[in-house]
This record gives C-alpha cells, sequence and structure tokens, in this order.
C-alpha cells in the first residue's frame, strides 16, 4: 500500500511539471521573462548577444566572409566588427560559404554597376547582404516600375542613395505618394523629381519635409505654386536644417543687399543654389569682391545681384577675375569695361573659351571695329545671328 501511494504521487508530481512546462498561461509567462531578459540584454552588450544567436557551429565561415567582405569589397577590421555588431537582418557574416558573393554578383548583374560602385554601396549599406533575394528583386522592380526608371536611372539611384534598398516597399510608396501630391506632380514629374534628388525617399514627412516646406512658405510668403517651383528646381533644400543653414543665411543676405522681404523672395526663387553657399567662405568674399573691383556703392551692388543673383556661383579667380579681363583688354580700358559690365551684369555669365575669346578672334579676323557695340554683339547675339554678321562683314570688305 505505502509503495503504491509512492508511485501515485511521483505520478501526480510528473504530472504537475508537465502542466507547469506546457500549459499556456506559463509558457506565455516563460517567454515574457526570456524576452525582457533578450531586450536587456541586447542594449546592455549587443556583441554578446551577436556570439550568443549568430556564431555558427564551424567558425571558419565567419573566417571566409570576413576574408571575402575585406579581400573583395575592401572593408577595414573596424567596419567588420561593427557589422558583426549591427547588422539587423541576421549576422552577414554568418551565411553560408558562397551566398554573400552570389548576392553581391547579382545585385551587380541587376544595376550594371561597375566594382567601385558595388563596393561604395555594400560598404555604405552591408545590411542589403542579410536580405532575402526576392525581396530584393521585388523591392528593385518595384521602383523601376513605380518611377518609370530606365536601368541607368535606375543604376544611379541607388548608387547616390543605396540606403534606399534597406527601406520597406510601404515606406518608400508612401512617400512618394506624399510627394506627388504636395508638389502636383505626375508620374513623369515624380521621377524627375526623386532621380534629381534620391535622398528625399529618406527623409522623414513629419520631422523634416513637412516643417522645412512651412517654414520656407512662410518665410518667403510664396504660393503653394511657387513653393513647389522652388523645392522642384532644387529638392535638396528640404534636406538643410532651418536653424543652422536657412534662416542665418537669408538673414545675412537681406541685411548685407538691403532687401525687403519681397525682393528676397524673387532673388531665392530666381536662384535656389543659394543656400547652398556658405556665407564666410562664398558669399561674403564674393560680394566683398564684386563691390571693391567695380567700385560699386551699396545701391548698385544690391541692384546688380539682383539682375544676376547667379554671380553668387561665379569663381572670383577662375571666371568673375578673368572675364572682366578680358573685357577690359577688348574695349581698351579699365573704366570703360567697368562701366559695361554694371550695365550688363550677366556679361560675366559667358564661357570665355566657348565664346568670348573665339568670337573676338572671328571679329579681329574680319576687320571688325572692337568697340561696346561690338562687344555686345560678341556677348549676347545668338550662334545664326552672329554667324550672319560675320558673313556681312565679310563681304562688304
Amino acid at each position: 500500500m505505502m509503495l503504491m501511494m509512492i508511485l501515485y504521487a511521483m505520478i501526480f508530481a510528473v504530472g504537475l511539471g508537465y502542466t507547469f512546462a506546457f500549459h499556456p498561461y506559463y509558457h506565455h509567462r516563460q517567454q515574457q521573462a526570456v524576452n525582457t531578459l533578450y531586450q536587456q540584454d541586447y542594449y546592455h552588450n549587443q556583441r554578446w548577444l551577436v556570439q550568443l544567436f549568430y556564431a555558427p557551429t564551424d567558425a571558419s565561415i565567419i573566417d571566409h566572409n570576413r576574408q571575402y567582405l575585406s579581400n573583395t569589397l575592401g572593408f577595414s577590421k573596424e567596419k567588420l566588427d561593427t557589422v558583426a555588431i549591427e547588422s539587423r537582418r541576421g549576422n552577414i557574416l554568418t551565411r553560408e560559404i558562397g551566398i554573400l558573393d552570389d548576392r553581391v554578383s547579382w545585385l551587380k548583374n541587376r544595376l550594371s554597376l561597375t566594382e567601385v560602385q558595388i563596393k561604395r554601396i555594400i560598404q555604405s549599406q552591408p545590411n542589403i547582404l542579410g536580405m532575402k533575394d526576392d525581396r530584393l528583386e521585388s523591392k528593385i522592380d518595384y521602383l523601376q516600375d513605380r518611377l518609370l526608371l530606365d536601368d541607368n536611372l535606375l543604376s544611379k539611384l541607388f548608387i547616390t542613395a543605396p540606403t534606399i534598398l534597406i527601406f520597406s516597399t510601404d515606406n518608400i510608396e508612401q512617400k512618394l505618394v506624399w510627394i506627388q501630391e504636395r508638389f502636383i506632380l505626375d508620374q513623369e514629374g515624380l521621377a524627375k523629381f526623386v532621380t534629381k534628388f534620391p535622398g528625399i525617399i529618406l527623409l522623414s514627412i513629419e520631422d523634416n519635409m513637412e516643417p522645412t516646406l512651412d517654414w520656407l512658405q512662410h518665410r518667403l510668403s510664396l504660393t503653394n505654386e511657387q513653393l513647389s517651383k522652388v523645392i522642384q528646381k532644387r529638392p535638396s533644400i528640404l534636406s538643410f536644417s532651418i536653424i543652422d543653414n536657412m534662416e542665418p543665411k537669408l538673414a545675412w543676405i537681406q541685411q548685407r543687399l538691403s532687401l525687403s522681404d519681397e525682393e528676397l523672395s524673387k532673388m531665392i526663387q530666381r536662384y535656389t543654389a543659394l543656400f547652398n553657399y556658405n556665407v564666410e567662405n562664398n558669399l561674403e568674399p564674393k560680394l566683398d569682391w564684386i563691390q571693391d573691383r567695380l567700385s560699386l556703392t551699396d545701391e548698385q551692388l544690391m541692384k546688380m545681384i539682383q539682375h544676376l543673383p547667379a554671380l553668387f556661383g561665379y569663381d572670383i579667380h577662375n571666371n568673375l577675375g578673368p572675364t572682366l579681363d578680358f573685357y577690359i583688354d577688348a574695349l581698351g580700358g579699365e573704366d570703360e569695361a567697368i562701366s559695361f559690365v554694371i550695365k550688363n551684369p550677366s556679361s560675366f555669365g559667358f564661357s570665355l573659351e566657348k565664346r568670348l575669346k573665339p568670337r573676338l578672334k572671328q571679329a579681329q579676323a574680319v576687320g571688325m571695329v572692337i568697340d561696346y557695340s561690338c562687344v555686345y554683339h560678341i556677348i549676347f547675339h545668338t550662334n545664326d545671328k552672329w554667324d550672319k554678321k560675320i558673313k556681312l562683314t565679310t563681304k562688304g570688305r
């Protein structure tokens, strides 16, 4: 009897243990505890997690993949260590031998990339190698179809912004829809917009693009149509900091040139590249050179820049200086040349080697009088008009 009681007790204990081990409630509690420990260790010791969960049984696999990434794709030791810790889609160092090579070859062929280009893309976003082949292929196909891209433009898209490859299709589609609606773009317009600035797909709508657009529209008193045109001319504006870049720059230009809000707005609409230039290293020294070299008053400087805001983009030593010297030589004096360029600021916008010098030689060869009128024609005549003028002058000799 005692023996039977002991046996029943043992069976009951085993059954109770089974219940605790496999009952859904206790299994759920156990899983919660595991998840909590995992999260704590993840945030406190990522390297330990990589070793625990991703380390292969054969260390030679890791060695092989490290050698492949190092020798074939140019990864540094530091980069390899970072990959081992930060890989989001599973540690790519533990992939079976040959998988990384196959994925690199497929991506290189699919996007028609050079060796240098594929290295840059993979080094920028190693997680690409951790993606499943079908998901990577479907994402590339989706973007090509969605943006109506030929193979060349598709390749340029990923070379410029390889991070797009690790964004979800849903995330990308949400941004494309927003961009298309916000800027009133058709399919062709959307394609041009995104290929011009692929980085826009990487920006947050709520945290970046929408606040920037709201600020810019208010700061420059732009209509929706004007705002759309400004951004389509220079989409990269959306990536600029308002506090650190745009507002200080606009305030400096407005004060330096004594511009009204309306005049500032018109200038930016005509020449959006102003946002790309640094005040200390570009805008300020350029305005100082123009004003000093041409002996301009503040008002004359303001009018000249308003007439041709692109002057901000011309280099002093390679463009402005040599072009002014050309007019001094052609017109036979500094005063005449300075008077000419003040009246015609856009005269700085023509190529010395492709237009001004060749036409001057033609004019001299046919015996033209090189005066104010001749120089004006050299600069502003279309090719057809200039050729006719040369022929008429030649006939009249």
